[in-house]
């Protein structure tokens, strides 16, 4: 075990430090990026703003055709745009504009790429002619039903389209003639997602704001494998059809569902919670790493069909990469101006053996290049590069001795953001003390009156006249004390408290999730660095600025006190 020393925040202690998380971190990382590439490449990564010629900012989904690489489609919430050079010109092939309608998805057949179809608030649409020409093929009774979030095909059968909506699940057997509504599914059930099992066309998994359900008959019947609001542990998921009784648990959106084709058990669900897995075919569930991972509320997911363990996601801040051998997440992000990212789509090989990815944000449509090596899995180099084994024989903790340590940095946002433990304690106390005190009621009344009389007499001899004016002052005051004896077992305070604690344990839960994840992810990029220096001086700058962003961050978070620390280091 090696120790190293650090100041204390007065600077005149020094202590001994066992940093086993650390170590740990740090030789688990850099074992891994010695035997993969798939940390390397992401540095390589680079989007490319396509948006020229697209109206709107907000993207909704991208569509790439099977055949050819070139042709895209994407969506805003009004219109379709089409690309047949690969986003250098965009044209608009379907419009909603001025109709109060929406649009909510594209989606392209593996097996016809010039059929094209698209789901709105108004039905269902599609194209034959590769975008050209349209026909509704589904309208549902009321507005819900007809509203088409997603859109799946059968890879044996393309006639046979399955489509969900805000009111349930619907089949058509004949091309889209006639429909039936899906079996087994709550009526009003929301189906945001729908795929279909490539290896066996009868096994379909659906998404709905109830949960993740699966069929093994091609739709005719459904059972739910995943409940929306799943106990949020690293233990196995209960699949149980039981209800949660816990008012205060966080409701879980399932947006995407991706089944390994290498592997038809293995199955990855993006929530908004973050991504599960299961290697049974939905049986059980485990909950992915989120080290790395910028934010928990997945919008959508994709694998590499050529690379299993390349796994990429959508989310509220960014585009990142799932690396499966070390359950970390790298964020891809060089180039990419927008943090929401709604939709992703890879294309198949281009010419030169890469493929491209594709990203629908909220400010427009992004592509990114993926190298040979990380969409095949395996590096075109020979051997590891000689620069990676000099950073393995480095002793590495030299390059953070100056830096705080995870546990001073979380101490620090979690005083910064006033959201400690001991708050609680405080609020509770003071309730339990408030029974105590008595209410206090304090009166004062003055009153004023006045009376006036007079009296008069007359005679021959004499004459009287007598006025009688009387005025007085009355003043009264109070006090009164009342004790709730009732309030010393248990006060409506109580109640506000649990509430509000409840909440600040949750912002707490968020605020060491950020921080953890920033400190990590330096550290992360600045080894990064170590193995694979910019050469050029563009690369250079763009690292540098990435690296402050990341220590930006975390003074965000801490108040400036991470470079505070910094700035004490000798």
């Amino acid at each position: 075990m090696r120790l190293f020393h650090i100041k204390s925040a007065q600077g005149d202690l020094m202590y001994n430090v066992r940093i086993n998380t650390v170590v740990s971190c740090i030789c688990f990382y850099l074992c891994f990026t010695a035997a993969s590439v798939a940390a390397a490449s992401s540095q390589r990564i680079q989007w490319v703003d396509a948006s020229d010629g697209i109206r709107e900012e907000g993207l909704q989904s991208v569509a790439v055709t099977a055949n050819n690489p070139d042709t895209v489609f994407v969506s805003s919430d009004v219109a379709v745009y089409k690309s047949s050079n690969s986003g250098t010109t965009w044209e608009e092939v379907f419009s909603f504009r001025a109709t109060g309608k929406n649009i909510n998805t594209i989606f392209i057949p593996f097996s016809n790429p010039l059929t094209v179809y698209t789901g709105t608030k108004d039905g269902l649409f599609r194209s034959n002619e590769g975008g050209s020409g349209w026909e509704k093929i589904f309208n549902g009774v009321g507005s819900e039903e007809n509203s088409v979030l997603s859109i799946a095909l059968s890879p044996e059968d393309p006639g046979r389209i399955v489509i969900g909506t805000e009111a349930g699940l619907f089949i058509s057997e004949d091309n889209g003639k006639n429909w039936a509504k899906g079996q087994n599914l709550p009526s009003d059930a929301a189906i945001a997602f729908i795929t279909i099992d490539s290896s066996n066309p009868y096994i379909m998994y659906a998404a709905a704001d109830k949960g993740l359900y699966k069929s093994f008959n091609g739709g005719n019947g459904w059972r739910r494998i995943l409940k929306s609001n799943a106990a949020d542990d690293d233990q196995l998921l209960s699949t149980g059809e039981e209800e949660d009784k816990n008012e205060f648990e966080v409701k879980r959106t399932i947006r995407s569902i991706v089944i390994d084709p290498s592997n038809p058990e293995i199955i990855y669900a993006a929530t908004s919670e973050g991504l599960r897995i299961s290697r049974d075919g939905g049986g059980t569930w485990k909950r992915a790493g989120s080290l790395g991972l910028g934010s928990l509320d997945i919008r959508h997911i994709l694998l590499d069909g050529d690379n299993s363990s390349s796994l990429y996601a959508a989310t509220g801040r960014g585009v990142f990469m799932y690396l499966q051998a070390s359950d970390i997440w790298e964020e891809l992000y060089k180039g990419m101006v927008s943090r929401e990212i709604q939709y992703l789509a890879l294309s198949d090989d281009r010419n030169d053996g890469a493929k491209t990815l594709w990203a629908a944000t909220k400010k427009g449509i992004y592509k990114a290049a993926i190298p040979v090596q990380n969409s095949k899995g395996s590096s075109s180099e020979n051997g590891t590069d000689p620069r990676q084994e000099n950073v393995l024989k480095m002793d590495m903790l030299s390059i953070f001795s100056h830096e705080p340590t995870i546990g001073e940095v979380r101490e620090a946002a979690i005083h910064y953001a006033e959201v400690q433990p001991e708050k609680i304690l405080k609020w509770r106390k003071a309730a339990a003390g408030r029974a105590w005190l008595p209410d206090v009621k304090v009166a004062y009344g003055r009153n004023e009156d006045w009376q006036s009389s007079s009296y008069f007499y007359s005679t021959s001899s004499q004459k009287y006249k007598d006025d009688d004016i009387t005025k007085g002052k009355d003043k009264a005051w109070s006090i009164s004390l009342n004790w709730e004896l009732g309030d010393l077992i248990w006060n409506s305070a109580q109640t506000s408290i649990d509430t509000r604690s409840r909440l600040v344990v949750q912002l707490r839960d968020d605020v060491l999730s950020e921080v953890t994840r920033l400190y990590f992810e330096r550290r992360r990029f600045m080894i990064e660095r170590l193995i694979s220096p910019p050469e050029d001086i563009a690369d250079k700058m763009e690292n540098e600025l990435r690296l402050q962003e990341l220590t930006a961050g975390l003074d965000a978070m801490t108040g400036s006190y991470f470079s505070r620390k910094l700035g004490q280091a000798p």
